[in-house]
């Protein structure tokens, strides 16, 4: 049997931003493994400790005096330990106001009550085909970032689907899902990378939404994590007018 470990983290979920999104890397815990050793060889030419996208990008905390060809160099070796060493990797971006005016009633308990909650099971059901279809004797564990926004309804939805996962290993065969957690992303690299994918689809979503011009930092991510060998995928919910 492998094992492959899921990392999610979210962007926009504050109060005063319009969009959320959560956003997912699977890897085998081999993987993930290399991806730490990677991490940290990037971490000891950079010297920035706990990497969070929005204090890079606006050049904040430990981050302040960096010159731009640095955060090029540095950016760029991350996205390509990403695209390197994550099998598939999801993320899922919604409006909140659309959301809000659409999920109602009991609809919106069974999608969830916070927008968040929403794109989390959208992409906890992308990785749930992708499993089934790819590596159906896999084992799987969610870690989600400690400061997650709803964090009861993502224990509420990730134990409903670890019970699913045992009924339905009865019948099927399939391994059940192993569990999940709550982290540090100051801990936790694998964390720190679903940061840099979460904030680079805001963006993006922003641009297709509000015709957003983006700056020069997220335009760069999203091109290096759009690499021609680059895993992951981008999902946006938008009512069309």
């Amino acid at each position: 049997m492998s094992f492959f470990d899921v990392y999610f983290d979210d962007s926009g979920t504050h109060k005063e931003s319009s969009i959320a999104v959560a956003s997912c890397l699977v890897a085998s815990i081999e993987q993930w493994q290399e991806f730490n050793r990677n991490w940290a060889e990037v971490d000891q030419d950079g010297g920035f400790g706990t990497f969070h996208m929005a204090d890079f990008v606006f050049g904040a905390a430990q981050f302040k005096d960096w010159e731009d060809t640095k955060k090029e160099r540095v950016l760029r070796r991350l996205c390509n330990i990403i695209c390197t060493r994550v099998r598939v990797g999801w993320s899922v971006a919604v409006t909140k106001r659309d959301y809000d005016d659409l999920i109602v009633g009991p609809f919106r308990d069974w999608c969830g009550q916070f927008h968040y909650t929403f794109c989390v099971r959208q992409c906890a059901g992308s990785v749930g085909l992708w499993r089934r279809e790819h590596e159906p004797d896999c084992s799987l564990k969610y870690v989600f970032d400690r400061m997650s926004q709803g964090k009861g309804d993502i224990m509420f939805a990730m134990d409903c689907a670890i019970k699913n996962s045992e009924s339905e290993s009865r019948s099927t065969g399939v391994k059940p899902f192993r569990g999940y957690s709550f982290d540090s992303k100051r801990d936790i690299w694998p964390l720190q990378a679903a940061d840099i994918y979460a904030w680079t689809a805001l963006q993006h979503m922003h641009k297709i939404v509000s015709q957003r011009r983006i700056n020069r930092w997220a335009s760069l991510s999203y091109d290096f994590l759009r690499s021609a060998h680059a895993p992951i995928k981008w999902h946006y919910y938008v009512v069309k007018t």
